[in-house]
């Protein structure tokens, strides 16, 4: 439930919206028909600006009515939002329109108003914005802070929601705040960004009250931002007024729709959230991740003309030819063959070979074991003769990354199997016996 949202997700449907979640490229949302409100809950992968900027200068375009709901939770936000905001340097019809901020690292601590710790602050400060009507508390969970102060006179942005005048960042996690150890440099920015106000150098993370909900109308969309991710999950969106903070925000991003499903339509971002230290490995997961490139390099104008030709050099090698299908074919109906052929002798054969066990007659079993494979090698050689060279080049071409090890491995085993069959090598005890027939098992399974 912790890092679910399926409960707000349900709420937004309630509403009247169309829902839609993607797992491979932004992108994909390029062909809806209708205005986009995308959502990101806590993204925590790297968004890539060769492909994400000129989404962005299309999604703010002057034909477009998006929005954009932006919810840190200690990821990738932050690129993003800077990544917005060059889109909005490279296109003079949205530029300026674009805000962005700072999540400091470090956790929100609100020693006034506060849950259970004081890093599950309370907010009980809101402005008089209508997303703030009726709202009276939303409970947030380790979150951060949207750093204010020359940020909101210079981007334009309206704060919402703040914590008390006792709210910090604590950036070391030693549970108070200290000017020398509580701050952040925006020294760099100020030294970037033409116009922006260059008396400050290091900006105060406390001894105020803290910033966590903002937003700003840019005229063809609506921009909402949230420090936290975790007050609308499964768990908290049930406490305090933060279902009900959740449906102002997405009443107010998409103008109160009188008809929803017909104007809007909500996307969740989920191609940039991975589960916590660790990769995606579902089905779904995995067939995002390759998707996602597969859009991008189709749907961007410099790639698109030649992805055919990317797409086919880079998946030949995985494509079986024709005659290695029918080989590929003649091979499995011989397995399934002799399958039926073990199934019907399977208790005569397994007294067989016990008897020469018991006898002492090692090499004599392992030849009876060994026609399995031979029969196997004579199909893949087609009537060449089984020797250690026809087998090596064999396997080599199939296998082109062969290792040498296995490729030695392979060569010990023939070398001796047919050694065994022609007489001229013994198969000295048991143990002997055991490792040979295990490593003709290896063997039947890598060529």
């Amino acid at each position: 439930d912790w890092n679910g949202s399926s409960s707000f997700r349900n709420t937004i449907e309630a509403q009247g919206y169309d829902i839609m979640s993607i797992q491979s490229s932004l992108s994909a949302t390029e062909r809806l028909d209708k205005s986009i409100l995308l959502v990101l809950l806590g993204p925590n992968q790297y968004y890539n600006p060769i492909f994400e900027i000129p989404y962005f200068i299309n999604f703010f375009g002057n034909d477009t009515t998006n929005s954009i709901l932006i919810c840190h939770d200690h990821g990738s936000t932050s690129t993003l939002l800077w990544e917005i905001f060059i889109a909005g340097a490279l296109d003079p019809d949205i530029a300026g329109a674009i805000p962005v901020t700072i999540f400091p690292n470090g956790i929100l601590r609100d020693n006034e108003s506060y849950d259970t710790r004081t890093d599950f602050p309370v907010i009980k400060s809101f402005t008089t914005h209508p997303i703030a009507n009726g709202i009276n508390e939303v409970i947030l969970s380790q979150a951060t802070t949207v750093v204010g102060g020359p940020f909101f006179d210079f981007f334009g942005w309206e704060l919402v929601g703040s914590s008390s005048e006792y709210g910090y960042v604590d950036k070391n996690d030693d549970h108070m705040y200290k000017l020398e150890d509580d701050n952040i440099d925006i020294s760099l920015i100020a030294a970037s960004i033409p116009g922006f106000p260059t008396q400050w150098t290091q900006w105060p993370l406390g001894g105020y009250p803290q910033g966590v909900f903002m937003a700003k109308d840019t005229g063809n969309g609506r921009v909402f931002v949230s420090s936290d991710a975790s007050l609308f999950n499964n768990e908290l969106i049930e406490l305090r007024d933060n279902r009900q903070f959740g449906i102002n925000i997405i009443d107010w991003l998409t103008y109160g729709a009188s008809s929803p499903n017909e104007d809007w339509i909500v996307v969740f971002d989920e191609a940039h959230i991975r589960p916590e230290y660790s990769r995606d490995l579902t089905s779904a997961g995995i067939y995002g991740f390759i998707i996602q490139y597969v859009i991008q390099l189709s749907t961007n104008p410099i790639t698109a003309w030649i992805y055919p030709l990317l797409a086919i050099y880079t998946l030949r090698k995985y494509l079986p030819k024709k005659d290695e299908k029918k080989q590929k074919k003649k091979v499995k109906e011989q397995d399934d063959k002799e399958e039926q052929e073990r199934f019907r002798t399977s208790s005569f054969f397994a007294e067989k070979i016990q008897w020469y066990r018991e006898k002492g007659r090692y090499g004599k079993a392992l030849t009876l074991l060994y026609r399995r494979l031979e029969r196997k090698l004579n199909n893949l050689l087609r009537g060449k003769k089984i020797t250690t060279k026809s087998v090596l080049d064999m396997a080599i071409a199939k296998e082109q990354n062969l290792t040498k090890l296995k490729i030695r491995r392979i060569a010990r085993f023939m070398d001796r199997i047919i050694a065994i069959k022609e007489g001229k090598n013994k198969i000295k005890n048991e143990e002997d016996f055991e490792n040979l027939f295990f490593e003709m098992e290896w063997v039947m399974n890598n060529i």
